[in-house]
């Protein structure tokens, strides 16, 4: 994984995060429904963390993900006490298959080979 130094910096304050993950074979379009339908918690939560302009792309059963976040490790910490990330994990778990790194339980962060503003 990426330590929080390596990651890329927007600006002088956010960092861009990437990752992809992947879900099972045939729960594409529940995948779908059920992020029509986010928590107004779980996205407070996610804004409180530092966390903005964050999209998620489907592709078949490939997810890529970008996020903007103030500070990655804040990110991680404030998350791992989101009582509202912790039920939508749960809720997601029979849809996702997880690849985590341990030390952070984060997907692995991909690395950023150009940016253009």
């Amino acid at each position: 994984m990426s330590s929080p130094d390596q990651l890329t910096k927007v600006g002088s304050s956010m960092q861009r995060i990437a990752f992809t993950m992947r879900i099972k074979p045939g729960t594409e379009e529940e995948y779908r429904r059920r992020h029509r339908q986010v928590w107004p918690e779980l996205l407070a939560d996610l804004k409180r963390a530092g966390c903005q302009n964050y999209s998620l792309y489907l592709r078949g059963t490939e997810l890529f993900a970008y996020m903007e976040v103030d500070d990655f490790q804040r990110y991680l910490e404030i998350m791992a006490t989101s009582r509202a990330s912790e039920r939508w994990e749960a809720q997601m778990s029979d849809i996702l298959i997880r690849e985590t790194e341990a030390a952070t339980g984060f997907p692995p962060i991909l690395e950023e080979v150009f940016h253009l503003d």
